[in-house]
């Protein structure tokens, strides 16, 4: 009788574990500090999965079919957009046979639902001629905190609409990182300014540039995607030795011998600027502008 009753008991419990996951959302975030506000902001009342890899070039993410299982059992699919993906996400998405996370569906957001003003979108006539150039703009502005604070408002309204039930937590969460935001900003500034004028290997910081009032002064690349010419690398060591240039800002995933050797002839610090660090939820995703306040690494 025991036995029969310790089965009905482990029976049930198990059933109700299958309930809680069912009814659990399940997001899915593209990039690492997207994934990061999408924690702090569901908290415990959902799932969070990120297919790209903190120090993965956001432009070339393999698309391994463990990535489309994600999107098979997504609820919302949090992506940068403006093309940042486009070589690898879309094939994912097909993959999935997910209706819901389709761009245009209640699933599936990105920076257009997020931006009041999308930055370094081109002008004329788009040719391979100007380089690796976003037609849509610069696809980076989660690097600017308060962009972050935004879609952290998308997200708790859009969690909001499928999960009624915990709305309130979802806004209280929001409104919690905008203040620690907030918080900060003094501090981000003056340690960012310091740091300022800079070199940049590519166009990856403009949204934080812009919002930081800082100046850079020439990219190592000459154009979006284009390897440097040794010519252009000698104007550029030529430029940071006549001019009061702080350093060389690298994405890890563009840190190679070429902006080594630059920074050594130039006598000028190279400086890994992430565009993600490790950690949970909001911790992460601010930690990151401290350690870009620091001067990286």
């Amino acid at each position: 009788m025991r036995k029969i009753q310790y089965l009905s008991l482990l029976a049930a419990l198990i059933l109700g574990q299958t309930a809680a996951c069912a009814s659990e959302l399940r997001i899915v975030a593209s990039l690492p500090a997207l994934g990061q506000i999408a924690q702090g902001i569901a908290g415990k009342f959902a799932e969070v999965k990120v297919l790209a890899h903190v120090g993965q070039d956001p432009h070339f993410v393999p698309p391994k079919p463990t990535l489309a299982r994600h999107l098979a059992r997504a609820d919302l699919l949090i992506a940068a957009g403006l093309g940042l993906e486009v070589g690898w996400l879309p094939p994912l998405i097909e993959a999935s046979r997910n209706d819901v996370i389709r761009p245009g569906r209640k699933g599936y957001l990105d920076g257009r639902y997020v931006l009041t003003k999308v930055l370094g979108k081109p002008q004329g006539k788009i040719t391979r001629e100007l380089g690796d150039i976003h037609p849509e703009g610069n696809p980076h502005w989660w690097m600017d905190p308060l962009n972050g604070v935004r879609l952290a408002q998308v997200i708790a309204e859009r969690l909001s609409q499928l999960d009624p039930t915990h709305a309130d937590a979802y806004r209280q969460h929001a409104a919690s990182f905008a203040k620690q935001i907030n918080a900060r900003m003094p501090d981000w500034q003056a340690s960012l300014q310091a740091m300022s004028p800079l070199v940049s290997y590519h166009d990856s910081y403009l949204y934080l540039i812009q919002r930081f009032a800082l100046h850079v002064t020439d990219f190592i690349e000459p154009k979006p995607g284009i390897e440097p010419s040794t010519s252009h690398l000698d104007a550029l060591v030529n430029t940071i030795q006549q001019g009061k240039v702080n350093g060389v800002w690298l994405e890890p995933y563009h840190d190679g011998s070429i902006a080594r050797k630059l920074c050594e002839l130039a006598h000028t610090p190279c400086r890994l600027m992430p565009d993600a660090v490790k950690g949970e939820g909001f911790v992460g995703y601010i930690s990151m502008f401290d350690l870009l306040a620091t001067g990286g690494q």
